[in-house]
């Protein structure tokens, strides 16, 4: 595979779409945030490093493998400097045969609001919201769901080994959020997981507002 390859794979085309719309919406403006899907034999295609989110494009992807290291014809495009999450994520998915198959990280108001609001608590909760729904196992507004938060750092391995240590305790979560960053969601296609991350703006927001 190369640089070409890819551009022409439905899911870099997703992908890009996704950030231009996620940059329309605030969510990703000017070179934050990074998106990623999951290709045959466990490559891993992820937005390069740097880019503006408004112009992106299928061309400004990279294969990695699942330890985020680019593929032979891709050893000249810097990934994206947090190619170690969303990787982790897919190993730890395939681990427990979950079908994650794209992971999409922004960077919005209320996700930013709300990884510094709960901080202390180290999860944010939902419950009594009819949007829930839009959660694998769950079919009922009576119910709740948490994102758990992790405390941000430059080192990638601290979060991961938050996660782990997250996950060792309790079932896999709608997505998690990282202190002061923003918040990774999944799914299991891209636009799978772009309807799980616009669901869960949709609580931010709701219990924003309840809140104020």
């Amino acid at each position: 595979m190369n640089q070409a390859d890819l551009a022409s794979t439905v899911v870099a085309r997703q992908l890009a779409e996704c950030g231009n719309l996620f940059h329309r919406w605030q969510w990703s403006l000017s070179t934050s945030s990074n998106y990623s899907a999951l290709l045959p034999d466990s490559v891993v295609a992820i937005s390069r490093s740097g880019v503006d989110k408004q112009f992106m494009t299928a061309n400004d992807f990279l294969a990695v493998d699942l330890h985020g290291a680019p593929l032979a014809n891709f050893k000249e495009i810097r990934p994206s400097a947090e190619t170690e999450l969303h990787c982790h994520i897919y190993r730890k998915a395939q681990g427990q045969a979950l079908p994650i198959a794209s992971v999409l990280h922004t960077h919005s108001k209320f996700a930013v609001y709300f990884s510094r609001r709960f901080a202390a608590e180290g999860v944010v909760r939902f419950s009594g919201f009819e949007m829930q729904k839009i959660f694998d196992g769950i079919d009922t507004h009576d119910s709740s769901i948490e994102v758990p938060i992790f405390a941000n750092s430059q080192k990638m391995s601290d979060i991961t080994e938050k996660f782990d240590a997250y996950l060792a305790k309790n079932a896999w979560p709608a997505a998690y959020l990282i202190e002061g960053h923003g918040v990774y969601a999944w799914g299991k296609s891209v636009y799978h997981a772009k309807q799980k991350l616009e669901a869960l703006e949709h609580l931010f927001e709701q219990k924003y507002m309840e809140e104020k």
